[in-house]
């Protein structure tokens, strides 16, 4: 599994490796989804496109899973996983691509956990010797 959940006190965490930052970005949201409800009823049937923008690379992550959550808030939207491009640019770093996934149905998608934010604490996204490790911690 390309990510595990973290013990924290009141909150709920997510630890990533991923060869590629790509890949990492991907499994980072398809975790957060897993956290909400069983990822693996949650179907890539539509996509959506997704742009972040942030000076650090860690908060590009928080950019990018708030907006994923934003969406499940707001539009009903929840995702199975992404296509991303993460590039540095002299402001920091961008990410670009679509993310895939469904409406949300109550009925098919069992809410585990409803997640309130995507928080700094803790928060992080390292290169590995075996590609890239990221943490993100989510206020329930």
């Amino acid at each position: 599994m390309p990510y595990s959940l973290l013990e924290h006190t009141a909150d709920v965490g997510l630890e990533v490796e991923a060869a590629s930052l790509p890949e990492l970005f991907s499994d980072a949201v398809r975790g957060m989804s897993d956290v909400i409800t069983d990822v693996e009823r949650v179907e890539a049937i539509e996509e959506q496109p997704i742009e972040a923008r942030a000076e650090w690379l860690d908060v590009l992550l928080l950019e990018f899973l708030s907006e994923a959550l934003y969406r499940f808030e707001v539009k009903g939207e929840i995702f199975a996983g992404a296509r991303v491009e993460v590039d540095q640019t002299p402001d920091g770093w961008s990410l670009s691509g679509v993310v895939a996934g469904e409406p949300f149905d109550p009925i098919r998608h069992t809410t585990r956990v409803m997640i309130k934010a995507v928080t700094y604490h803790q928060l992080a996204l390292e290169q590995s010797d075996s590609g890239w490790r990221g943490r993100v911690i989510f206020d329930i």
